[in-house]
């Protein structure tokens, strides 16, 4: 397979990530010509309805096993892809338009990032309450969310750094970063300290406006108050078009909170 979509989906005690994985599966499918699909997921978590995903990948060794947020084995996208050119994701995403045309793009690098993230007014948001522990270590300010990258001899570095720090994360927490206290690797933080490492001075950074989502955080979108966020934005879908706070919007939405899907089709038109 030459070009695909490829994310990690294990449920916790929480999330049905399976379910929101069909929901992204889906919005792919409806915007995309190019629009395979992989999804890597342990036993327990193998979805019962198979047809949105073109491949179905089981861990055969499961590295976030006792873990409450399940991100231990992201190391392993660049060993578990089934496709040359991947878009890496998250499962608590949808898209809301066409990215056939990224691809001609992207397949030029070995690998690229998606540097800082939006709001839902589509302004880039650079520094957020969120990632303090960033500033602190002067890392990369990525997000995993939305990563390319093809096989190549680069990337797979990239990918066995990633393994060497998520599998040794205690030593990777008290000796690489300061003040983080994280008992268990979390993928952004793991991704950024990788390109730090490979990459200290940022010589092959690629920064394209378009590569980036819209985040769904509350102090991202600058929510007053306390009142609660999707309520705020009211999110409603209308034919093919994603409504947030009143706007069309047409980058991938990284909702964040994981009961926004059921919200947003209770809000169809």
């Amino acid at each position: 397979m030459n070009k695909g979509y490829m994310w990690f989906a294990q449920n916790n005690d929480k999330t049905d990530y399976i379910k929101l994985s069909v929901e992204l599966a889906k919005s792919i499918k409806s915007h995309n010509k190019e629009n395979l699909v992989c999804i890597i997921t342990d036993k327990k978590s193998l979805p019962t309805n198979k047809k949105w995903f073109d491949v179905i990948k089981i861990l055969k060794h499961d590295d976030s096993k006792d873990m409450k947020w399940k991100m231990a084995n992201e190391h392993r996208a660049f060993s578990y892809t089934p496709f040359t050119h991947t878009i890496k994701l998250e499962a608590d995403m949808l898209f809301t338009q066409s990215t056939d045309w990224w691809w001609d793009i992207l397949c030029q690098h070995d690998m690229v990032f998606s540097y800082n993230c939006l709001n839902y007014k589509d302004e880039i948001i650079k520094q957020t309450p969120y990632r303090k522990l960033f500033e602190q270590n002067s890392l990369p300010n990525i997000y995993n969310g939305l990563t390319y990258f093809r096989r190549s001899k680069r990337a797979q570095e990239f990918y066995d750094i990633c393994q060497n720090l998520t599998l040794n994360w205690q030593e990777t927490k008290n000796k690489f970063l300061i003040n983080c206290h994280d008992e268990e690797p979390t993928t952004d933080i793991i991704y950024s300290l990788a390109l730090k490492i490979q990459d200290p001075l940022q010589e092959n950074k690629i920064d394209y406006a378009w590569f980036k989502f819209i985040h769904g955080k509350p102090f991202i979108n600058k929510i007053p108050g306390n009142m609660e966020q999707y309520n705020y934005l009211y999110p409603y879908k209308i034919n093919k078009k994603t409504y947030l706070g009143g706007k069309s919007i047409d980058r991938i939405w990284h909702y964040h909170d994981k009961n926004m899907i059921d919200t947003l089709y209770d809000r169809v038109f």
